[in-house]
């Protein structure tokens, strides 16, 4: 009798035990989800922010602002941003000789002219008339071509696909070691372009284009936020081609602004709301890209960017971009303020 009283209650508490685990379990697993810990604060490793000296320029702006965002709200964003570290590159004893090798393969292979402190001039003739402008510190460099008075250029070309387009540019830079790694995996963006009283015009058709103008921006940050330019979706890499003649020779007109970015040097900041910013953009204190020209900026869209300039700056920063009709885009730093240096007065 003892024994099976034993074998009994020794049932009955190990049950109790496994029961109650599991609703302790259970309830400590409803605590954690209802009452989730408070994310650790923004870490914001590089201290005070510079503020983006182009945004501060406000410029022409439109006489009136209208919001009509499809759900009438704003979307939703997180509190916090990454800001990235962009190193400043320096003078080194092979820099006019790196800078001599990478117009080499070009085919610019004649004895630069020297145009400033650190910026050379070459030139060349064939196929066409051609001038490449480097600077020997960053690598920003322009190449222009005479295919503006060529008219054999426009007759019947054989232009590549989108695709093919940017393939093209890449294999360009490529050339001259000059495609890094965040832009390789971009995918681009071109529009077919037709020259019309020697200025290039979006055509109103592909049958009709004679050009392709293709822009490269460095990948979006985490595969969601786009890269934005002083001239809207203009690339930091953005190039001319044209069909009537191949491969590098088909690069007419390049601009190259591309400044390499630290991803590991990365910090989060606290950013303003999107409202806050929309406040500040209706004040007039936002940046507006100047191809915009309209009265009216109706705003049909918001989103969360970042702001890469074709000049040096030191920090990759988000922004709040706003777009809307007539191709506006407009920005206003998201950053939060307080984390921002004032400005100089």
């Amino acid at each position: 009798m003892v024994g099976r009283a034993v074998v009994k209650w020794g049932v009955i508490v190990l049950v109790v035990m496994i029961v109650g685990r599991v609703v302790v379990s259970a309830l400590i697993s409803f605590w954690k989800a209802t009452h989730p810990p408070a994310p650790e604060p923004p870490t914001v490793g590089f201290g005070m922010l510079p503020a983006i000296a182009l945004l501060n320029q406000a410029g022409a702006q439109p006489a009136s602002y209208s919001l009509e965002l499809p759900t009438g709200k704003f979307p939703s964003f997180s509190d916090r941003a990454k800001v990235f570290f962009i190193p400043q590159g320096g003078a080194s004893l092979l820099s006019d000789q790196q800078a001599k090798e990478k117009a080499s393969r070009y085919d610019f292979v004649f004895e630069p002219e020297k145009i400033g402190q650190n910026s050379y001039r070459w030139t060349k003739s064939q196929p066409l008339g051609s001038t490449l402008e480097m600077n020997i510190i960053t690598y920003q460099l322009r190449i222009t071509t005479d295919f503006m008075s060529r008219p054999e250029l426009t007759a019947n070309p054989q232009l590549p696909d989108s695709f093919g387009a940017v393939q093209l540019v890449k294999s360009f830079l490529n050339t001259g070691n000059l495609l890094p790694a965040d832009v390789a995996t971009s995918s681009g963006t071109i529009e077919y372009q037709k020259l019309i009283g020697g200025v290039l015009k979006p055509a109103v058709s592909v049958s009709d284009a004679e050009f392709i103008q293709v822009d490269l921006n460095r990948a979006p940050i985490d595969d969601t936020y786009y890269m934005y330019t002083p001239l809207g979706t203009v690339g930091t890499i953005h190039a001319i081609l044209s069909g009537a003649l191949s491969g590098n020779s088909a690069i007419v007109h390049l601009d190259y602004n591309y400044f390499p970015v630290d991803y590991y040097q990365v910090y989060t900041y606290p950013i303003r709301t999107p409202q806050s910013a929309w406040e500040i953009l209706q004040a007039g204190e936002g940046y507006v890209v100047p191809s915009f020209a309209g009265e009216e900026a109706a705003i049909r869209s918001v989103e969360l960017g970042y702001f890469d300039n074709f000049a040096y700056q030191p920090y990759l920063q988000p922004i709040y971009v706003f777009l809307g009709d007539e191709g506006f885009i407009g920005y206003v730093s998201a950053i939060d303020q307080s984390y921002i240096q004032p400005t100089p007065k």
